[in-house]
């Protein structure tokens, strides 16, 4: 299901991850003295219409007496009149990890809410035999992995780093976390908010090669490529550099990567290029904000 926050990877499945997902539209009925749903949970870039069913009405973005200069303030995204003359309003929601009221300003007491998830994704990793399934698990900083011991297993761990590993660093045993997987302790979520390769183990059987990985990949955003917040001629320069020049490869080889086609060439130097002086085509996803590429493909970002 599009809605689904868990990407899950167990003995059975091994759900991948796509990349941008559709924008879809959702429909809140405005009755007299109701909303119908009075809350939505949706995605960045999916719009909101309000349809007409009965009464007389102010669709008001906030909550009644919100915070001033705040999405809390009543009427600071939108105000709209909804009655039989003007039946629907919409909205297209472009801010991801928020929460927005909205109410009738002619009955306050009439609330609902608008939910816009982040890009952020749960990982399953299922603990069962001698073995971490899958092995090695590749997401991205602020994305969660959850362990979840298969039911009637022997106790295992799943401890961060490696045995005998340097203290104060990740691959200190234990470093970051440690946690006992059994049947009365079946699940263990952590959320990575640091690019790194961290390794981890089960204490009692990783002699029997149960250990796994998780690759956390950094966030980015398309074409820039030397890795300073703007797009310029210099990523550019870099790309070129790069391709030609044996100039050391970026730390983000996914910035380069302007169309998402899987593969850097001159064509993204030339589609950058064009992007930054000849009104061509935007750079693909992430862009021009942070963020993550989930398409499926060997390049990765550090």
């Amino acid at each position: 299901m599009r809605k689904s926050r868990i990407a899950s990877i167990s003995i059975l499945t091994l759900a991948s991850v796509c990349g941008v997902l559709r924008a879809e539209d959702f429909v809140i009925n405005f009755f007299d003295a109701a909303f119908l749903p009075t809350s939505v949970t949706l995605e960045v870039g999916d719009t909101v219409t309000w349809n007409h069913v009965a009464g007389s009405h102010v669709l008001t973005s906030g909550i009644p007496g919100g915070t001033p200069g705040t999405v809390e303030e009543p009427g600071a995204l939108f105000e709209a009149t909804i009655d039989p003359q003007n039946p629907t309003f919409t909205y297209t929601f472009d801010q991801m990890g928020q929460t927005y009221g909205f109410f009738d300003a002619n009955n306050p007491a009439q609330i609902g809410s608008i939910t816009v998830l982040d890009d952020t994704l749960v990982f399953e990793v299922g603990v069962v035999d001698n073995a971490y399934i899958p092995v090695t698990i590749e997401i991205f900083e602020g994305d969660s992995v959850r362990w979840v011991h298969e039911p009637m297993e022997m106790l295992h761990t799943v401890t961060s780093g490696i045995t005998g590993g340097d203290p104060g660093t990740i691959y200190e045993p234990g470093f970051l976390f440690n946690e006992e997987s059994s049947d009365t302790n079946p699940i263990f979520q952590y959320t990575f908010d640091t690019p790194m390769d961290l390794p981890y183990f089960c204490i009692p059987h990783v002699n029997f090669g149960m250990t796994g990985e998780v690759i956390v990949q950094s966030r980015f955003i398309r074409g820039d490529a030397d890795r300073d917040s703007s797009l310029t001629i210099g990523d550019a320069i870099t790309i070129l550099s790069y391709l030609f020049q044996g100039a050391t490869a970026s730390s983000c080889l996914d910035a380069m990567d302007i169309d998402d086609g899987g593969q850097i060439n001159i064509a993204d130097a030339i589609a950058l290029l064009g992007y930054l002086f000849s009104a061509g085509a935007t750079p693909a996803a992430p862009f021009p904000s942070e963020g993550p590429d989930r398409s499926s493909d060997s390049l990765i970002c550090r």
